[in-house]
């Protein structure tokens, strides 16, 4: 028998692009037989945005062939909202996609069989680029410099064992939840910044589970050429060097050194003109100028 499955959406109150994936899960193949149950997290910062959204889910609900839900979490954080949600899933499959991507029409059944197929607890599903945005040179250009958009297409074959996560478009057995705990609410976003999905991933493979790769679970992830600027990169890498500081404690006597690498190399590959290594340089040097900050900064009340 098939295993039930729950498609948890956290969203900051975007309502075009939840519109835009709820519209995408309803055209998937395969909900007739699979029937997942699709729970909308609300995380919206103001009671107005909040609304819009409870309005747009119950009207996918009264569309849908299978169950559409909401559950409101008014405190600020994707993962506060992702773990507001899991208790009350009705699926052994949890699958969690994040608000600003499209599932193909397939993705439905490759999530499906996926676990009907291979023996890991956790599943990560490919992200995909748009075919007019991998041939826009531009785009191409900037996302080579900027890297602020997550794309996941590995050239593994399904069910290859990796051992990292991105939390656009992953699936979890909910069982691996009472083993090894929630997400980490002091991290991703809406909090300490990003990488909730790497730490996640980091305690599943401590734990002995394994996470497989799955390309046939394909979604596309929305191309927002604001976040391919110098203000994104330099948010995007402070906001991983605060969030890795949170769950990894690391020491002064480790981050200055490498505060200091990031900018001595930064220098130098400006001066060799190497583009692709001097911004990796400059994005470990706003990661640990971010986590040096956060380090020093003195208790409140002082």
């Amino acid at each position: 028998m098939r295993e039930p499955i729950s498609v948890i959406i956290a969203t900051v109150g975007r309502l075009e692009q939840v519109e835009r994936l709820l519209t995408s899960l309803s055209q998937m193949e395969g909900y007739e037989e699979i029937r997942p149950e699709i729970i909308v997290a609300n995380n919206a910062p103001d009671e107005a945005k909040a609304k819009l959204i409870e309005a747009l889910v119950e009207k996918f609900a009264r569309r849908l062939a299978y169950p559409c839900l909401h559950v409101r979490e008014p405190l600020p954080g994707k993962c506060r909202a992702q773990n507001r949600a899991i208790p009350g899933a009705s699926g052994s499959l949890l699958v969690f996609l994040d608000d600003d991507v499209e599932v193909t029409p397939g993705w439905l059944r490759a999530v499906a069989h996926f676990f009907e197929e291979f023996p890991h607890e956790v599943m990560q599903g490919s992200i995909k680029m748009r075919e007019q945005d991998r041939h826009d040179p531009q785009i191409q250009k900037a996302l080579k410099r900027y890297r602020t958009i997550d794309f996941i297409e590995y050239r593994y074959a399904p069910g290859t064992q990796i051992y990292t996560l991105t939390g656009g478009n992953m699936a979890i057995r909910k069982s691996v939840f009472d083993k090894i705990g929630l997400f980490n609410e002091k991290i991703g976003p809406g909090q300490a910044g990003i990488s909730e999905d790497v730490e996640f991933a980091k305690r599943i493979v401590a734990a002995g589970l394994t996470i497989g790769y799955e390309p046939r679970a394909a979604v596309y992830n929305e191309m927002d050429r604001s976040r391919l600027s110098e203000s994104e990169f330099r948010r995007r890498h402070e906001a991983q060097g605060r969030s890795r500081l949170a769950y990894k404690h690391q020491s002064l006597l480790r981050i200055l050194p490498n505060y200091l690498r990031s900018i001595l190399t930064f220098a130098w590959y400006s001066l060799l003109g190497n583009e692709r290594k001097k911004y990796r340089a400059k994005g470990r040097y706003f990661h640990y100028r971010a986590m040096l900050v956060e380090k020093t900064k003195k208790p409140m009340g002082n």
